[in-house]
């Protein structure tokens, strides 16, 4: 246990002070320092009456009122530190921090400042003059309240974590019984804890009776956890294995204890865990690098190009500097997608439902494209890889062994012999005996038929669930008398009343049920229980046990003891048989893993769970391969930082990992560079489900701390979501690429038209306007389009693709730039066509740059069609099965004739009406993007590989 850290008083606090410090005169108790930090305390190494004497209290009256307000005004309150959420301006600026957005900025500014400082004189009006820097601003604008709306940054995990913690806790003060608010707890206080409650503080316990926690949030461990306060442990006991300690945040499922403070607030198990993550720092997915990085390449180049063309034209051609500052400006605005942001922004957000129809619910938006290439997905086992119900698998009964399907929760599965024929009269009793467990309620469900909700212990819903499966559990006989389980007994027995008779039935640990045994059934009679019998069933018992099953024994009673007594009905036992209990996997997840094996994805499993469970678990699931390296978290506590890494390739389970050991594992990933995923539930997975690249939370079993610090939450808390959710992933990256070079070639084609008009000192073709029109309607609505196109038919066939992969390979590259050649040489000869190189005729210059706009605005609607495959016919691929992209460019027909039509938008386009023929010319000249693209694919096509 971490030592607390105190300040002496609410008025100037010193750093880093010790209890120890403050208070010697409490330390009576002598209790040994964690191995490797002396400063923590293994409390959980200590008897108990030294860590009583340890924080002078007593277990009989506890502290008086009068000390424990003395400590608290001196430790404080027994509450988790948290850090205040981001400020609306902050997630703002978060925002527009992109290179491309300020660039867009910037772009907006300068176009501003020439309005003002050298005004065009034929703009009269706020928007004529304006109109550019307004709208580059306005999607600057559109991309941060679409950031804002659809991404919740403001980080609530550690309010998560408040809620776990208990409001009001039951203690001795001054040796009475009282009820205070958890955060009045200091270390010292005598708590006492009944079934229900949750633990308020970090607990040495004193003394238990029949004392289980659960523990699965803090720990990993799939069932509540018996807990001794006599337990002899090391300083060094793995979290999980400190049977003498109750942890804050977790929940009391059977008996009572008490136990005395040790550690409150931050210096608790669970403030250690909240520490962890408020140190954790996000860092940029892949895709948003890959954005950065080529956003500083695009803006560069622009403004290369537009300096070479300033230089140019004012140099070579003899044009005036303010024109040619004009045009560079101009071709630096042609040159940038403006609608790429807001375009990434919206694809990711359409990706979050599409992911959602799936069961991914998306929190941050690159997740939705960072699973697309995900090496490495850290899984836990429990309820992900399994179902998270403790499943009868197995039966022994009268020499035989059956095996039982279906799943944890399912009312029917076939019971079939697994080695033997075994006599039905043999697996009949064993159904039956199991249908008397007491600890739990299992009721079928009214909303799902052939499926059963269970409420109790987990291993009596088990067996009640096996006598649904073998239809012995009709009408429940009155019980009569019964003896519970405890953890020193291993034993349970229920008395019942069946037809007039009273029998007994016991479940309990082999062994102790054999003990108590003298007869067996077998055949459907009961004979003397031999020697050979008894080894012949420790055996079974002992392998079934190496198969990772909790293995129980039952047995009958039917003549009542001569005293009469509850007691008198555990002994001379007839011994029935034995079931193996598991979590079994889930029916999908073999396949799940195959598939993601296939594309290239490793799965490891980290659990808090035993290391032979979470063997046999990998072995069933496929998980398992020759070579693989199986660790526990005390082998990762041993291996250094650069021994770990190098293992990381091999390592395929580790158990009994806690939230420091998935933390080192995602960090070693990492500086390996491999992009990786982490799942998990509990309270001990948030640290490293918010390290990961891609963090997922189970949205059943998994607790608010661990949603908050996720990027995914899995609605069915199933890992062949993930994979699905990889599945989709890849066809948004696939799709980003597609829009990407759609909008870069495109724009390349405006580029090198006003870079050629201006070389060759013509009149300028396109106007900023128009250069805006393009970039933001006529293209960006096709763009958006291409971001829903359907997905690859096989798009897990393939490995993943790495990170640092650029977003726009060399090949990429020169085909944008040959497609955006073959454009403006369409619209240059168009507008040379018209006579718009020298017009001075202001009707004749409009109606050339009026082709031309229209050129540029409808050649890249047809071109839309090549980019949703690079080598796949427009024909093979379906001219209608992206029918989003048809309403697209329907829409931004209809936009460009307002621009060339419509009388009132002349002034603002500088349009004029086109003729018929006119019309036919630029459709014409459009259209021969697609046939172009598509003779270029059949040469693609017959290629050799």
């Amino acid at each position: 246990m971490p030592e607390p850290e105190r300040p002496q008083g609410p008025e100037e606090p010193p750093r880093s002070v010790t209890l120890s410090q403050i208070m010697p005169a409490y330390l009576g108790g002598v209790v040994p320092p964690m191995p490797g930090n002396p400063k923590r305390r293994a409390f959980h190494a200590a008897p108990p009456r030294a860590v009583v004497a340890y924080w002078a209290s007593s277990t009989d009256a506890g502290l008086t009122p009068a000390e424990a307000e003395k400590r608290l005004g001196r430790l404080g309150p027994n509450k988790l530190e948290e850090e205040p959420p981001p400020t609306l301006l902050r997630r703002l600026l978060a925002q527009v921090s992109d290179f491309t957005v300020l660039a867009l900025i910037a772009a907006a500014l300068i176009a501003a400042g020439l309005s003002i400082f050298a005004p065009d004189p034929s703009h009269t009006t706020f928007l004529g003059r304006f109109g550019d820097s307004l709208a580059i601003l306005l999607i600057v604008v559109l991309n941060a309240i679409l950031g804002l709306v659809q991404e919740q940054r403001a980080e609530r995990a550690l309010a998560a974590l408040r809620d776990l913690t208990s409001p009001v806790a039951r203690v001795l003060r001054g040796g009475q019984t009282a009820l205070v608010p958890a955060q009045a707890l200091v270390p010292g206080d005598i708590v006492m804890l009944d079934e229900g409650d949750k633990v308020s503080a970090d607990l040495r316990l004193v003394s238990a009776a029949d004392l289980e926690i659960e523990e699965a949030a803090l720990t990993g461990e799939s069932v509540p956890v018996s807990k001794d306060p006599m337990a002899a442990l090391e300083p060094g006991a793995a979290l999980a294995d400190r049977a003498s300690m109750a942890f804050m945040g977790t929940r009391v499922t059977r008996g009572r204890a008490r136990g005395v403070v040790v550690s409150t607030g931050m210096h608790t198990e669970l403030g250690s865990i909240a520490g962890m993550l408020a140190k954790v720092e996000e860092e940029p997915t892949p895709l948003q690098r890959q954005l950065e990085r080529f956003g500083k390449d695009i803006v560069i180049g622009c403004i290369a190009v537009s300096a070479i063309v300033f230089i140019a034209g004012w140099l070579a051609a003899g044009q005036r500097p303010r024109e040619m500052f004009l045009v560079a400006v101009s071709l630096a605005v042609a040159a940038i997608p403006e609608g790429l942001p807001a375009i990434t922004t919206i694809v990711l957000a359409l990706g979050t439902q599409r992911m959602a129809r799936r069961n991914a619910l998306v929190r941050k938006l690159p997740a939705v494209e960072t699973l697309g290439c995900a090496q490495i997905v850290c899984t836990d086992k429990t309820g992900t890889l399994t179902q998270n119900a403790m499943t009868v698998r197995r039966l022994w009964a009268g020499g035989a062994t059956w095996e039982v399907g279906g799943g944890g929760r399912d009312a029917a599965g076939a019971i079939t012999p697994g080695d033997a024929s075994g006599a039905e009269a043999d697996l009949a009793l064993v159904v039956h005996a199991a249908s008397h467990a007491s600890g739990a309620r299992v009721t079928p469900r009214a909303d799902e038929p052939g499926r059963l909700d269970a409420s109790g212990d987990p291993t009596d819903a088990a067996l009640l669930v096996l006598g649904w499966k073998g239809k012995r559990l009709g009408r429940q006989p009155t019980v009569t008398g019964e003896v519970a389980f405890s953890s020193a007994r291993r034993l349970a027995t229920v008395v019942v009343d069946e037809d007039g008779r009273q029998v007994a039935y016991a479940r309990g640990a082999p062994e102790v049920v054999l003990g108590r045994s003298t007869h067996i059934e077998e055949h459907g009679a009961s004979r003397p229980l031999t020697d050979e019998d008894r080894q012949r069933i420790g055996a079974a018992a002992a392998a079934w046990g190496q198969d990772a099953m909790r293995v129980l024994a039952l047995a009958v009673r039917r003549t009542p003891p001569a005293e009469g007594e509850l007691a008198g009905w555990e002994q001379g036992l007839s011994f029935v048989g034995l079931v193996g209990i598991v979590d079994p996997p889930r029916p999908e997840i073999a396949a799940a893993v195959a598939q993601a094996s296939q594309a290239g994805i490793r799965t490891v499993m980290i659990t808090g769970d035993h290391p032979a469970t979470a063997r046999a678990v990998a072995r069933e699931v496929g998980l398992w391969a020759e070579g693989d390296v199986a660790i526990t978290g005390a082998d990762v506590d041993n291996l250094d930082q650069q021994r770990l890494e190098a293992m990381t390739q091999r390592i395929r389970v580790v158990a009994r990992a806690t939230a420091a050991h998935k933390l080192r594992i995602v960090d070693a990933l990492k500086a390996r560079g491999i992009v990786c995923a982490m799942t998990g539930d509990g309270v001990n997975d948030a640290p490293a489900v918010k390290a990961a690249h891609i963090g997922v939370a189970m949205g059943r079993a998994g607790t608010e701390v661990t949603k908050e610090a996720a990027d995914l939450v899995l609605a069915d808390d199933n890992y062949a979501t993930i994979i699905a959710a990889v599945e989709e992933g890849r066809a948004i990256y696939a799709n980003i690429r597609k829009f990407i070079y759609f909008l870069l070639s495109s724009n390349a084609g405006i580029v090198l038209m006003v870079l050629a008009a201006s070389l060759f000192a013509w009149n300028a073709p396109l106007t900023p306007i128009q250069i805006l029109w393009i970039n933001l309607i006529t293209n960006g609505l096709p763009a958006l389009a291409l971001g829903v196109d359907p997905r690859d038919p096989e798009p897990m066939a393939a490995a993943p693709r790495a990170p640092g992969a650029r977003l726009m390979p060399p090949a990429s590259w020169i085909s944008l730039a040959i497609v955006g050649a073959i454009m403006a040489a369409a619209s240059l000869w168009v507008f040379a066509w018209a006579g718009g190189p020298k017009a001075t005729d202001p009707a004749a210059l409009a109606r050339a740059r009026t082709l031309a706009f229209s050129v540029l605005a409808i050649a890249p609607m047809f071109h839309a069609f090549n980019c949703r495959s690079a080598s796949a016919s427009i024909f093979k691929l379906g001219f209608f099965t992206n029918r989003p992209l048809w309403g697209a460019i329907l829409v931004g027909l209809g936009l460009q004739a307002l621009a060339v039509y419509v009388p009132a938008l002349h002034p603002v386009f500088k349009t004029t009406n086109l003729s018929g023929r006119d019309v036919g010319v630029v459709v014409a000249l459009s259209a021969a993007m697609l046939v172009l693209g598509e003779v270029v694919k059949v040469f693609l096509r017959a290629r050799p590989r």
